[in-house]
């Protein structure tokens, strides 16, 4: 076997290693994010439908809150994270890369809390069936992700089961619709805005949280400003804060697991997968809406579902075969640049 031969077998065993690496490693977080995000919802659903708290803008900036302040303690206090690769960031820069991350993040935490007020919560995850697709888009049209067919092939099963799922839904509104589509568009941008940040401008995750939170932040505390606080004052809500803290103190943590995690999964692997690993949560939380809600769920919808896990299945073959080629494509061209022998 020749040299270039030998070498051209190293660089596929290598490529395959370090793609089954990254893979391990995300889907490691997306276990973590599939459980923190299936209890935050139906913790967000008991807490805007059956508590008197009916405030999603405030509830949302609950986890933000949470992983900024945790940022902080690990930069200014114990000194775990370390800014200095971003220490000459300026504010027009954080503004122009940052700050549009912020409201994406912002908006799809606020609209998706509003559709609880408007959805039954097993119709509510029937409905996100095209945030995969919404995102696949994004990405590849924003140069994100390359075109891959058989990973576009996974999505698409995944969209028909998850649509025919959702037929027959007795309690539809438009306004719901209306609400969770414009969280799913949003949170497509801000997935691949964030996946520009983090992976383009080499920001590791704490670093992202630490950036980002004050920007999302910035939007909430807007919106809540403008259609909130002053109802808060009026039903004294803030005194139901008090009278039942673990319940916030619950929401916020959760809420920075599931931002955590999700940026785990972004970094190690793309945000398409970010958004496969929500069709799964989405199936769990709708179990959990039959058996705690009393959501109606037919066979045609257990059957569509079926359809999506086969779907998902799929998808994550194909994506890491892409990703394993795309690291092979890379080192057979560095190898070509390189002598075989010493000059």
């Amino acid at each position: 076997m020749s040299d270039r031969a030998k070498t051209s077998d190293d660089l596929a065993q290598s490529a395959k290693a370090a793609s089954m690496q990254a893979f391990v490693t995300a889907m490691g977080y997306g276990v973590a994010y599939i459980t923190a995000a299936t209890c935050i919802i139906l913790l967000n659903k008991y807490m805007l439908s059956v508590t008197a708290f009916h405030y999603p803008i405030v509830l949302s900036s609950m986890g933000v809150l949470c992983g900024w302040t945790l940022a902080l303690i690990g930069v200014h206090v114990t000194k775990t994270v370390d800014l200095s690769n971003h220490a000459d960031l300026t504010f027009a820069q954080w503004c122009k890369n940052v700050l549009p991350i912020g409201f994406f993040q912002g908006t799809t935490l606020m609209l998706g809390n509003m559709a609880y007020f408007h959805l039954t919560l097993s119709f509510l995850q029937m409905a996100k069936a095209a945030s995969p697709a919404v995102l696949f888009f994004v990405l590849y049209f924003t140069g994100l992700d390359k075109w891959h067919t058989n990973v576009a092939l996974g999505v698409l099963v995944i969209i028909l089961g998850t649509l025919v799922a959702s037929l027959g839904e007795m309690n539809f509104t438009w306004i719901g619709f209306a609400l969770i589509f414009g969280a799913e568009v949003t949170e497509a941008v801000k997935n691949a805005l964030m996946q520009f940040l983090l992976a383009n401008k080499k920001f590791s995750m704490w670093e992202g949280m630490y950036f980002i939170s004050p920007a999302s932040l910035f939007f909430l505390t807007i919106a809540a400003t403008a259609f909130e606080f002053k109802h808060m004052r009026e039903n004294d809500a803030w005194g139901m804060m008090v009278d039942k803290p673990y319940l916030f103190a619950a929401a916020g943590f959760l809420g920075f697991v599931v931002n955590f995690c999700s940026l785990g999964v972004i970094k190690n692997i793309g945000s398409l997968t970010l958004k496969v690993l929500a069709q799964i949560r989405s199936v769990l939380i709708i179990i959990f809406g039959v058996i705690f809600y009393h959501d109606e769920v037919t066979i045609l919808q257990m059957a569509g579902y079926g359809v999506a896990v086969v779907g998902f299945a799929g998808y994550n073959v194909a994506k890491v075969q892409a990703k394993e080629q795309e690291i092979l494509e890379q080192r057979r061209e560095d190898s070509m640049k390189k002598p075989l022998l010493p000059s």
